[in-house]
């Protein structure tokens, strides 16, 4: 079985993610939001990155 994804995440799609991943990076850095869903911000953040540099 082949999976053949194309890339469809244009550039202001990107740009979007970046800043999504950078805010909810920065609010669990600097303890405005704390505990467990700290982790789960941060989670997201790091996928939105994964996800606009892939571009997937």
């Amino acid at each position: 079985m082949k999976l053949d994804f194309k890339k469809n995440l244009g550039s202001i799609d990107k740009i979007i993610r970046t800043v999504l991943g950078l805010v909810s990076i920065w609010l669990a850095y600097n303890k405005i939001i704390t505990g467990w869903i700290a982790n789960l911000v941060i989670t997201f953040g790091l996928l939105q990155f994964i996800e606009a540099y892939l571009g997937y």
